[in-house]
């Protein structure tokens, strides 16, 4: 029999702190949220900043911390973030005064909430039941499309999104169901969103309101940005437009997401006792392309010379087993329809969630089209050509290895 115990904690981000780098007013509180797992022989730790992306010597500190706190090996631990655009960024190559110095502040935040989780989910460790179903949620929009330009960010309704909501509800004695929630968007309705006197405001967005309404007093739930790299929200906020209509377009989607996480929970029948956790990684080496442009550099074009570096990165998929659920956890951003070819390569189904910026970012997965079609993903990426096939090959790999150990 395993354990399971979730604790959340605010990044305390106060009114007084800001301006902090380009934020200056706070919409709403960011959280860390942290599930741990503990059994006789089987630890995993799952950890959920409200965070655009982390650096990689941040995501190794956090991890030891982690490990100090709880005695989970670091393998066993995943730093992930919700990638909301609207929160502070750790500075990833601090160099000037100010930038050590907003470096040491947010870490320092992010750091105190990351305790508190840990200690919080120790102290709810208890045996319970789990189950997983998926949702229909049509909040999520294709946003490649084709412009006179070429092919640029917009909404396409006739591009392909998976509107699945996956859901991994655990039950506990009280009857209080905490979650792990999966879906293919990118949390950027306040994208560099300023409200009326020009202030960027820092917020949770689409996914971490909706859940809070979710969590309400006892409950937590969990976000992992799913295959998103093509996909954004129905509807995002405009600068040209007041502050009150980006804030009313976050409220009234919030409500849609707290209602399919509602219906969600409310449809599950199937619960079980949680007893088997298992973690199985495949690396991969990743080829490189030379990325000529910042990404606020990059524009649509019909002509990109797309360049190899001869070089690779380590990248990894790696899949997490809690009984006979999985979740896969990677570093790159995918499409949502590559999300969809690799569940079928898998060959397990559809309810397995695909969780990207798992222990890292490493900026889009591209597909074989987007290299033809010279969209946005494709310039703004340091994976090259290729990278799709090699991760189609991981998850055929991992597919048959974990039916052939069931089988056993």
């Amino acid at each position: 029999m395993l354990k399971a115990g979730f604790g959340k904690k605010v990044i305390d981000f106060k009114k007084s702190d800001l301006p902090l780098r380009e934020f200056s007013k706070k919409l709403d509180d960011l959280y860390t949220r942290v599930m741990l797992v503990d059994g006789t022989q089987q630890h995993f730790a799952l950890v959920s900043l409200d965070l655009t992306s982390l650096p990689a010597k941040a995501i190794n500190t956090f991890k030891n911390i982690v490990a100090e706190l709880t005695n989970i090996d670091v393998t066993n631990i995943w730093i992930t973030v919700s990638h909301t655009f609207a929160a502070p960024h750790l500075p990833n190559a601090p160099k000037s005064e100010t930038d050590h110095k907003n470096y040491q502040f947010i870490f320092d935040r992010l750091k105190s909430s990351l305790t508190a989780s840990c200690e919080a989910a120790q102290l709810d460790l208890q045996s319970v039941q789990i189950a997983s179903t998926m949702v229909n949620c049509p909040l999520n929009v294709n946003r490649n499309q084709l412009t006179a330009a070429g092919w640029w960010l917009g909404r396409d309704l006739n591009a392909y999104s998976d509107h699945h909501l996956r859901v991994l509800a655990f039950k506990k004695d009280d009857g209080t169901v905490n979650l792990i929630v999966n879906y293919d968007i990118q949390q950027s309705v306040l994208d560099h969103i300023t409200d009326d006197e020009g202030n960027r405001v820092i917020s949770s967005d689409l996914m971490g309101v909706g859940i809070k309404k979710y969590e309400d007093l006892q409950q937590i739930a969990i976000f992992l940005p799913g295959a998103a790299g093509d996909q954004r929200p129905l509807f995002v906020g405009n600068n040209k437009k007041p502050f009150a209509f980006a804030k009313a377009l976050l409220s009234e989607q919030s409500v849609l997401v707290y209602e399919s996480l509602q219906n969600a929970v409310h449809s599950i029948s199937n619960w079980q006792l949680f007893k088997k956790l298992r973690l199985q990684t495949q690396i991969i080496s990743a080829p490189t392309q030379v990325q000529k442009l910042s990404t606020f550099e990059i524009k649509p074009t019909h002509h990109y010379d797309f360049k190899s570096t001869g070089m690779t990165i380590p990248l990894d998929v790696t899949a997490l087993q809690l009984n006979q659920y999985l979740i896969i956890g990677t570093q790159p951003e995918m499409n949502s329809s590559f999300g969809a070819e690799c569940r079928q390569t898998l060959g397990l189904g559809e309810d397995v969630m695909l969780a990207t910026l798992v222990n890292g970012g490493a900026k889009y997965l591209p597909e074989k089209l987007d290299y033809q079609r010279t969209t946005y993903q494709a310039m703004n990426t340091k994976l090259a050509q290729g990278t799709d096939e090699l991760f189609l090959a991981a998850f055929a790999h991992l597919g048959k290895k974990i039916n052939k150990e069931e089988e056993l």
